[in-house]
């Protein structure tokens, strides 16, 4: 392992993979349709104008444009898809080793749209905890998960 390892905010690093998550599952499930989205439009066929005058030669190669932009994009695409793969064959594993009350606290915490307030609320509601309790008890979940994902904190 390398030195840098060490000044590596694990911790924040994990947090900050935690909001990732629903993110790079919504680039999974979306993959296949906007590379067909892609792959059409880079396929479709332009109407035909009719004017009098002279073409200009910045539009001489439409179609040609067209299928560069086309894989241009469906490289994006593609690349996206495998850093969300990627991604999720990295935290899938440690997210499930998890217990359901760990990932509970730490998707009211990190994933949802509350305040850190609504959701320390939430958790000391579920657990009927008091609030120091509660961020204790969120302090424990992404450590663990600090520990699964990176081996330490």
């Amino acid at each position: 392992m390398s030195i840098m390892w060490n000044y590596v905010n694990k911790r924040e690093a994990t947090i900050n993979a935690i909001k990732d998550y629903y993110g790079m599952h919504f680039i999974i499930d979306t993959y296949h349709d906007e590379l067909k989205a892609t792959r059409t439009k880079m396929m479709g066929i332009a109407s035909p104008h009719f004017n009098a005058s002279p073409r200009s030669s910045t539009n001489d190669n439409q179609v040609e444009h067209r299928l560069v932009n086309g894989v241009m994009s469906t490289n994006k695409l593609n690349e996206r898809y495998r850093a969300a793969k990627e991604y999720l064959d990295w935290f899938e594993p440690a997210w499930q080793e998890l217990n359901a009350d760990d990932r509970w606290v730490l998707s009211i915490f990190y994933l949802d749209s509350r305040t850190q307030t609504t959701a320390i609320l939430a958790i000391q509601e579920r657990f009927c905890i008091e609030r120091t309790s509660a961020y204790n008890k969120k302090n424990r979940a992404l450590d663990h998960l600090t520990l699964l994902l990176y081996g330490g904190h």
